[in-house]
C-alpha cells in the first residue's frame, strides 16, 4: 500500500522521504501517516528493485538531501498496483484512498474502473453495517446498554458510509459524463 503512495507521489516530480511523509499525512491523516524508520527502508527497497533512483541533493539547509525519482519500471509498477482489485480488509479504505488521490494520473477509463471499484466498495460497506445492526439489536448476549451504544456507533458508521458511497457515485457520474462527451 504504501508503494503504491510513494510511486504515485513521484510520477508528479522527484521528491525527498521528507516530502514524501507530509504528503501522505496530507493524504491519511497524521495519525495514519509512515515513520520515517519505514519509509526509507522502503524507499531503498524500491530502489533496489529499479522502481525509484535516490541521490543526494543540496537541500535547503546545510546537509544534502536524498532525492527519490521515479524510473520506468516504477512508473510501470504504480499503474499495475493502482489499476488492481483492492482486497477487503482493514487496508482497504486507506488503499482508495491513496488511489483517488491519483485520479489525475489516470486515462478516463481507468478513472471509471477505479471508482467504480470504490463504489462497489462502498455499496457492500453499507451492506456490511446493515448487517450488523441487525445482529446488535437481536444480540442477546450483551447487556443492554452496551447494545444501545453499539447502535450509536454503527448509526455513524452508516451515515459516513451513506455520504461516501453518495460522494463517489457523483464523482463517477461526472467521470462518465466527461467521457461520453469526449467521444
Amino acid at each position: 500500500m504504501y508503494e503504491l503512495f510513494i510511486l504515485g507521489q513521484l510520477m508528479d516530480r522527484p521528491m525527498t522521504g521528507y516530502q514524501l511523509r507530509k504528503a501522505l499525512s496530507s493524504v491519511v491523516g497524521q495519525e495514519l501517516t509512515i515513520s520515517f524508520g519505514a519509509l526509507y527502508p522502503l524507499m531503498d527497497k524500491l530502489a533496489v528493485a529499479g522502481e525509484l533512483t535516490l541521490a543526494f541533493a543540496p537541500g535547503e539547509t546545510k546537509r544534502p538531501q536524498k532525492v527519490a525519482t521515479i524510473t520506468e519500471a516504477g512508473r510501470d509498477r504504480f499503474m499495475k498496483l493502482a489499476l488492481a482489485p483492492v482486497t477487503l480488509n482493514k487496508q482497504t479504505q486507506l488503499t482508495f484512498q491513496m488511489k483517488l488521490n491519483f485520479l489525475h494520473l489516470f486515462s478516463q477509463d481507468q478513472r471509471v474502473t477505479v471508482l467504480t471499484a470504490y463504489q462497489k466498495f462502498a455499496i457492500g460497506q453499507l451492506d456490511r453495517l446493515a448487517t450488523h445492526r441487525q445482529y446488535l439489536e437481536h444480540n442477546t448476549h450483551m447487556v443492554a446498554k452496551d447494545v444501545q451504544d453499539a447502535l450509536l456507533v454503527n448509526q455513524l458508521q452508516q451515515v459516513r458510509a451513506q455520504a461516501q458511497a453518495d460522494w463517489v457515485t457523483a464523482l463517477l457520474q461526472h467521470v462518465q459524463q466527461e467521457r461520453e462527451s469526449e467521444s
